[in-house]
């Protein structure tokens, strides 16, 4: 299964489909989607994740998907849905708290959609750095028990980038 990001905007539902292992490492193009909603040169008012071909997932990434939802809190949208039927990514989103954040279903999807591919983008160690530290202040946004959780995480990072 190869890593990939794939993403389509159709009549402003965006729809993203990741796969295989989920990693700060190649979190770059996600990072550079979702600043890209943020700021408003993507124009969303429903989010779909698809995590059905995804192997693994790390806090970075997690904190992407959060920043999703805060996307749609912050424009009074619809939970975002998260479809997943990886049973250990599940047992992971619901330990965090998605379930209250997305609306989690446990299926497969088969979107009759096109989807592109999204590239890496060349990231310096200093944006990367910005990128992890922005993913895992959107998680700990999302609940006290993830900020319990993560709160030193978000700590040594801000320390060391400054």
């Amino acid at each position: 299964m190869t890593d990939q990001i794939l993403f389509a905007c159709v009549d402003q539902c965006c729809f993203f489909k990741l796969s295989g292992e989920l990693r700060y490492t190649n979190a770059s193009g996600m990072d550079d989607l979702v600043e890209r909603l943020f700021s408003a040169k993507i124009q969303c008012t429903e989010l779909v994740v698809d995590l059905n071909q995804a192997s693994f997932i790390d806090s970075t990434y997690i904190g992407l998907l959060a920043a999703l939802a805060r996307y749609a809190q912050q424009h009074q949208l619809a939970k975002p849905v998260l479809f997943c039927t990886v049973p250990a990514i599940n047992e992971l989103l619901l330990s965090l708290c998605f379930d209250q954040a997305f609306d989690l279903v446990q299926q497969s999807t088969d979107p009759d959609i096109d989807l592109t591919s999204v590239q890496a983008m060349p990231y310096s160690d200093q944006q990367k750095g910005q990128m992890i530290l922005r993913a895992h202040e959107a998680l700990i946004a999302l609940n006290e028990q993830n900020k319990t959780q993560f709160q030193s995480v978000v700590d040594l990072l801000k320390q060391q980038l400054s």
